[in-house]
């Protein structure tokens, strides 16, 4: 799971709102018509050019030069994400790098940013011509023709493992003729992706091979192998051990883009440097989640007795993001592995991305609080939007995960389908804020008073800088998982009090009914996903994950903020220099 800033609402700087995915028609238009210069000039300055770079000369002599491999095998997931995201966008971003014109080094940048020709701030509205008018809901993990029927036809109609391959994360679904008839198949991504994965495992050999951290040599060699396999499973445990002043995230995980299923992974890369001193401070924190797990706002036969393995935390400063990681919403942090094995083995691993949080903090949230919390800005802080952050991570872990319907024994993310995602979202920020509250409360008792302050300020604060962080990430359209979840929580909350619309699109908050709201919509979600009930799931995501038309005046009011940060991995491209094919805003667009 990852936290990149929530979304939930189109807000266009000089651009025209554009409607929900659902609300438009099924029809596979080509786009005929595109932005000029101008126009989407504006459109990308919505993203504030950040450069982020990090000091590694604490770095031994032997991780120094494996990190230059790492840097150049990160690179990689972006040319197989490319693929994974259309089909037509190799072709595409090669075309566009022969165009040197004004307009032609804008779309590269701006596709660049958003990985493909669907500009993700306007609802995946094309923004170059002669494309399709909206992303394939499937990306390019199935046929754009398939429908959601044909596949579970299809699916039914196979054995239990053949199955599992076809539901699983790591395979493609692609048309075939079998016996004359034609039907559907699914391919290994070692297959489909065989040229670029083999190029990365190489690399990631190279690096094993120059590391001294025994940690990382073990995980980069296992990784390697399962780029050939398919099998990411020794991996992913070997990546919940990893214990190094580099921490790598790299290879296919997140299932956003697969928005008729969920089921498959896209390519990414993390390449980080760990904050030793700020993991072990907010390390206290995951020390408590079975106390957390055991007074969750739940009827208790949903709770779980005894939570799998333990949660680390590791924060760190992002040297490289690539792939999925990257388009888009910057990610600020993320939960993995998605792989429910290794989750009731292992556990599973917060990275709490500091310096894109601080970016995204400076740049966006604090102009946005100035503007629509007039009266309670000074109350918004990094160190309470951090925290809320890690809360939210570690909250993907609590809750429902392996559930008994009708003496079947399956999980919420197998029922509630394509719905998951969103409900999973909300339910951690909710129940991150519920878990925070309970920890304020309890403090003294749990050793967490030189951690977590629990004065009513610092309440007063959470809540506060929670409240403007919503409105940060509503400005990102209602158009994925993370969008939906926010637009539920805003609006469920609002419904219950916990702020209030002044006349001049200003916003006042309730903190007690905050609370009381927190703790009742965390109740609603995490019995959704304890029942995997898909028809609740659909209607409160119908009903609640929409924008109003009185919260859209107050967005509009936020026109010139930059919407998110557009990182530039300086000390990456200082370690592994590439070619540019343009510079705007000074910096690199990268070329394979």
């Amino acid at each position: 799971m990852r936290f990149v800033a929530t979304l939930a609402l189109v807000v266009l700087v000089g651009v025209g709102a554009v409607p929900a995915r659902a609300q438009k028609t099924k029809a596979r238009k080509t786009s005929q018509s595109a932005p000029g210069l101008a126009q989407l000039q504006k459109m990308t300055a919505r993203y504030a050019p950040t450069t982020l770079r990090v000091d590694t000369s604490k770095l031994s002599a032997a991780d120094r030069q494996a990190l230059v491999k790492l840097v150049e095998a990160g690179r990689i997931m972006d040319d197989v994400f490319l693929v994974q995201y259309w089909s037509g966008n190799q072709a595409l971003y090669a075309r566009l790098q022969k165009d040197t014109t004004p307009l032609g080094k804008a779309r590269l940048r701006y596709f660049w940013i958003n990985k493909s020709p669907w500009s993700v701030l306007d609802g995946f509205r094309a923004f170059l011509p002669g494309v399709p008018s909206e992303k394939p809901k499937g990306a390019n993990f199935y046929p754009e023709d398939m429908t959601r029927e044909e596949f579970e036809t299809w699916v039914g109609s196979l054995s239990k493992e053949d199955q599992e391959q076809a539901n699983g994360f790591f395979t493609v679904i692609r048309r075939t003729t079998d016996a004359g008839k034609k039907t559907l198949e699914a391919v290994p991504y070692s297959e489909v992706y065989k040229q670029d994965l083999t190029r990365a495992a190489n690399l990631l050999k190279e690096a094993a091979s120059l590391t001294d951290n025994a940690s990382l040599k073990t995980f980069l060699n296992l990784r390697a192998d399962a780029f050939l396999s398919n099998d990411y499973y020794a991996s992913d445990l070997a990546w919940m051990d990893l214990d190094a002043p580099i921490d790598i995230t790299i290879g296919p995980y997140e299932t956003y883009n697969d928005e008729i299923f969920g089921y498959k992974a896209a390519f990414e890369t993390f390449l980080n440097l760990r904050d030793d001193e700020a993991s072990a401070k907010f390390s206290a924190l995951s020390t408590h989640l079975q106390e957390i797990e055991d007074n969750l706002p739940i009827d208790p036969q949903y709770r779980n007795p005894k939570l799998g393995a333990a949660a680390p935390i590791r924060v760190v400063d992002e040297i490289l993001c690539s792939g999925d990681g990257n388009h888009g919403i910057a990610t600020a942090a993320y939960n993995l592995p998605n792989d429910e094995r290794v989750v009731n083995q292992k556990g599973s691993k917060r990275v709490m991305l500091k310096n894109v949080q601080e970016a995204k903090f400076r740049s966006v949230l604090l102009p946005i609080a100035r503007r629509v919390l007039p009266g309670s800005a000074q109350d918004v802080n990094f160190e309470s939007f951090f925290t809320h952050i890690v809360a939210h991570e570690l909250m993907h872990g609590l809750g429902p995960h392996q559930i008994n319907l009708d003496g079947r024994d399956t999980n919420p993310r197998a029922e509630l389908k394509e719905l998951y995602s969103a409900i999973e979202e909300a339910k951690a920020d909710i129940t991150g804020l519920f878990a925070l509250q309970y920890m304020m409360d309890h403090a003294q008792e749990m050793k967490l008073s030189g951690v977590l302050p629990s004065d009513e300020a610092a309440q007063r604060q959470l809540y506060t800088t929670y409240l403007a962080s919503m409105f940060r990430s509503l400005r990102f359209g209602p158009n994925d998982a993370h969008g939906k979840g926010m637009a539920i929580q805003f609006n469920y909350l609002m419904d219950k009090g916990a702020f209030t619309q002044r006349a001049d699109q200003t916003f006042a908050l309730d903190l007690e009914k905050f609370k009381q709201g927190v703790r009742d919509l965390d109740h609603d979600l995490l019995t959704l996903e304890a029942q995997g009930d898909y028809a609740a799931a659909k209607k409160l995501q119908d009903e609640m994950g929409v924008v109003r038309p009185a919260l859209q005046k107050s967005l509009d009011r936020l026109q010139g903020i930059p919407t998110d940060i557009e990182p530039i991995f300086a000390t990456a491209d200082e370690l592994a220099p590439e070619q540019p094919v343009a510079t705007p805003a000074g910096h690199k667009n990268k070329k394979r």
